[in-house]
């Protein structure tokens, strides 16, 4: 059995080649309760356009590795960790893919009020 990590792929693969999804777990758990209830599937879930994924992967794997400045004020993400995540990925179109990472990453640092 192996462990993905949540933020990334959310799922479990099994020895025998059964993957086990964090949406197969929120389905069964809704399917368990009493009364039976319906998943969340139409506000939970987000499909990625495939140009996306690769971007999405890196991203999820480096979005802590962080530069910082002054009193731990973050700046931007560490490009170096975004590299070598992007070449064990092996992402072809690394240039389009930094910079697919970069924007997500500086939408969410303006958002939580750290960037001016």
């Amino acid at each position: 059995m192996q462990f993905v990590d949540v933020e990334t792929a959310s799922r479990i693969e099994f020895d025998d080649g059964r993957v086990l999804t964090r949406c197969d777990q929120c389905r069964q758990m809704y399917a368990e309760r009493t009364p039976p209830g319906t998943p969340p599937c139409k506000t939970c879930r987000v499909e990625l356009k495939e140009e996306n994924e690769d971007a999405a992967a890196v991203y999820f794997l480096t979005r802590r590795q962080v530069v910082t400045v002054g009193a731990g004020q973050v700046v931007d993400i560490s490009i170096p960790a975004v590299k070598i995540a992007m070449d064990l990925y092996g992402v072809k179109d690394q240039r389009d893919c930094l910079n697919r990472i970069r924007r997500v990453f500086h939408h969410y640092l303006k958002d939580q009020g750290n960037e001016s």
